[in-house]
């Protein structure tokens, strides 16, 4: 089984490769909202998180963590991104025997883009521009070590009477190692299509996420200490790589530090958790340099 599990993430890969190649022009694709993340906990731990994703939040990160899930759960998270923007995400996620299912919906709205037609001091109409993402998923545990999800994202962009849809799709696995504490995770996301926003298509952030996870329980506090790195690559730039930490105590208490490589703008990031019988809050904070503005993220959790 275990050659099996190698040679299943050895041909995901092998179907990558060939656009990771393509992607050498940087800063070329739109819908750039599908790349904020999903969860104040994920963005609190440096946006690591593909090989431990095990809540709702999986549908964006790894659908096939939907089916760690220990019960129903409903999470949403508000984003105060830089310069205005705000960002919204929802999800539901549920098991059913050895499969999971979940739905999950991201919203993106930028305001005050100034339109003008002639160079001039004062525009024409101030603007606003809209990205919606809806998703359906489906995860199956194929085994005790592994699993693997999919998730169909149906997307919609309109800027001022201008509009454009389309169909993208992401896969992923997670595979508990022979280690113990140790854990994998790999997805493919934003493969697919957009129709033409006025006279041209839209090129979906196309992106590679691998990770690898360790656990260490703490029995005397009743909590863990949990450490990710992940390597990312989206198709149109360089790659880089997450890292994140989580300390959790007596089970309602988590501290959250992370780190990413390869922005000028921003690298840190931290957050906390706070937990309590099916509710649970999360907040993460991600300063941005040049004086754009820092990032606000508050979540809420609710099992069933």
């Amino acid at each position: 089984m275990k050659h099996r599990i190698f040679s299943g993430m050895i041909c995901l890969l092998a179907i990558a490769l060939p656009q990771l190649s393509a992607g050498g022009n940087a800063g070329t694709t739109g819908l750039s909202f599908l790349k904020l993340g999903a969860s104040s906990r994920a963005v609190g731990m440096g946006e690591a998180y593909v090989a431990i994703a095990n809540d709702a939040s999986a549908t964006y990160w790894n659908a096939a963590g939907l089916v760690d899930l220990d019960r129903t759960e409903l999470l949403f998270t508000h984003n105060k991104w830089v310069q205005d923007i705000t960002n919204e995400f929802a999800a539901l996620g549920f098991r059913w025997g050895k499969s999971a299912f979940g739905v999950s919906f991201m919203s993106n709205t930028i305001e005050g883009i100034e339109r003008r037609v002639i160079p001039s001091t004062e525009p024409v109409d101030v603007l606003t521009a809209h990205d919606i993402m809806f998703g359906l998923s489906f995860a199956r545990k194929m085994n005790e070590k592994f699993n693997i999800g999919t998730t169909v994202k149906f997307l919609y962009q309109k800027i001022y009477v201008e509009q454009a849809s389309g169909l993208a799709f992401d896969i992923g696995t997670q595979w508990n190692t022979p280690v113990k504490g140790l854990k994998a995770g790999l997805a493919f996301q934003n493969f697919g299509f957009m129709s033409k926003l006025k006279t041209e298509s839209t090129k979906l952030p196309q992106t590679i996420r691998l990770g690898l996870a360790y656990h260490v329980p703490f029995e005397i506090a009743n909590g863990g200490f949990l450490v990710e790195s992940d390597w990312v690559k989206i198709l149109d730039s360089t790659s880089h790589f997450n890292f994140g930490v989580e300390f959790s105590f007596i089970n309602y208490l988590s501290a959250r530090f992370g780190y990413q490589t390869g922005f000028e703008n921003k690298g840190i990031h931290a957050g906390f958790g706070v937990g309590f019988n099916r509710y649970r809050l999360d907040y993460a904070y991600v300063p941005v340099s040049s004086d754009v503005g820092n990032s606000h993220r508050i979540s809420v959790g609710i099992g069933f």
